[in-house]
């Protein structure tokens, strides 16, 4: 695997599980999720560290057990409460700077605001 890879330390299972919710999901959904992972790239940079904290947040939408990749903005509130400046502290302001867009993307298009939860089959 590529060293630059920021899905390097995420599990083959939580891989399949992204793979498997993506193929299910809505166009519509979809765009959503394109949407939001843009929002939160274009605060917090493409560099290593920017494309980490994406894969971050993946990893934790799936094992908590959510079945829709556009709930990934609610996943970086989350990122947030469990103080994530610790590990990038130089990504903190741009963090909350990413949510602000994304909460204002999920008003503006009525997204949920609890995780869509579900059975993967």
């Amino acid at each position: 695997m590529d060293q630059g890879d920021p899905f390097k330390n995420m599990s083959k299972e939580t891989r399949q599980k992204l793979l498997y919710i993506w193929k299910n999901m809505s166009k519509e959904d979809k765009e959503h999720f394109i949407n939001q992972v843009t929002y939160a790239l274009a605060c917090w940079g493409i560099d290593e560290k920017g494309k980490e904290l994406v894969a971050i947040v993946l990893e934790k939408l799936v094992e908590s057990g959510s079945t829709n990749l556009a709930d990934f903005g609610i996943y970086v509130k989350w990122m947030l409460d469990e103080g994530v400046e610790e590990i990038y502290p130089e990504k903190k302001e741009d963090i909350k700077k990413a949510l602000e867009y994304i909460n204002d993307y999920r008003m503006r298009f009525e997204l949920p605001q609890t995780p869509t939860k579900g059975n993967l089959v």
